[in-house]
């Protein structure tokens, strides 16, 4: 990689990491789902005019819009909503604990892969690797199952299951939308996703809709323009130019962005379990994905997603 390439990986991780320091401060006054939708419908308008300026045309297939529409769902809708959500109900650390359990992501991939993707096999070093990945899931959330009627509790389950559902919107992606343009794909699960929530919004969230804190909205078009949209756009272009395993690195630099977003504007502690939880979690991807030193790659990898295929 160049140095360039290189900076826009960093810079690409510096705006996802902030994604979940947007998301607390946006949903202390949008409620969730309401939060998610217009997320998605300022990013899909962005992605949309960025597809006209390219001269690219949304395909007719109904099959496809169909595909799109469930890869909104389960890729967009639900996991956005989720991690909305948990972090909202997350006390001290929501930020820092929902990029942890974002990093997971891979490792989820890697399980589903068993029964979505036939030439996919746990083989013993990926399997050493998910064991030693969720080891850390287990002893980051070692506290909190002590007191499990807390919402801080719930918040912290829910961004971790968000997190099973990336892995199999991974895999869909890949099986379905081969030889879609990345920038079509990322629009219609925009667009589809935001189409899901509009009617939860109204019916949920009506009863409590409220004029928004400045900080809460400044988060909203943050989050969707720049964490969204832009983000989107640049972490397709550097897959084209230095491919999906070097820029799937993105994976491991987020969650320390995410931490060093939530200490410096939120006053966050940067507590030791969490340095130590992602340490592990992160060392079980990089052995799934056979990138220790000495350690030979398996001919075919489950590559690491990040929040914004969304994924954030």
């Amino acid at each position: 990689m160049t140095l360039r390439q290189m900076a826009t990986l960093w810079l690409l991780a510096l705006v996802w990491g902030a994604s979940f320091l947007f998301i607390k401060v946006g949903v202390e006054t949008i409620p969730p789902l309401t939060f998610v939708f217009l997320r998605l419908s300022i990013a899909g308008v962005l992605l949309y005019a960025v597809l006209r300026w390219q001269g690219l045309k949304l395909p007719r297939d109904r099959s496809l819009w169909l595909a799109m529409g469930f890869i909104g769902f389960i890729n967009a809708a639900l996991p956005y909503t989720m991690f909305a959500w948990g972090e909202k109900q997350m006390g001290a650390n929501a930020s820092g604990l929902a990029s942890i359990y974002n990093a997971t992501t891979p490792l989820w991939t890697v399980l589903f892969a068993q029964f979505f993707v036939r030439d996919e096999r746990l083989t013993p070093l990926r399997t050493i690797g998910v064991l030693i990945g969720f080891s850390g899931v287990v002893f980051l959330f070692y506290n909190a199952i002590g007191n499990i009627s807390s919402t801080d509790t719930w918040g912290q389950i829910m961004c971790l299951i968000a997190s099973s559902y990336y892995g199999v919107g991974t895999l869909f992606v890949r099986r379905k939308f081969g030889s879609v343009p990345a920038l079509i794909s990322a629009f219609g699960q925009m667009i589809t996703g935001a189409a899901w929530l509009l009617p939860l919004a109204i019916v949920v969230d009506s009863p409590n809709w409220q004029i928004p804190a400045l900080s809460s909205v400044g988060a909203l078009f943050a989050l969707a323009i720049i964490g969204t949209g832009i983000a989107q756009i640049v972490y397709f272009s550097l897959i084209k130019e230095v491919g999906a395993t070097r820029t799937s690195q993105v994976t491991y630099l987020m969650p320390i962005f995410a931490m060093f977003w939530g200490w410096l504007a939120l006053s966050e502690p940067l507590r030791p379990d969490m340095l130590i939880g992602l340490g592990i979690i992160l060392l079980g991807v990089i052995v799934v994905n056979g990138r220790l030193i000495g350690l030979k790659r398996p001919q075919t990898t489950i590559q690491s997603q990040p929040l914004e295929t969304p994924k954030h």
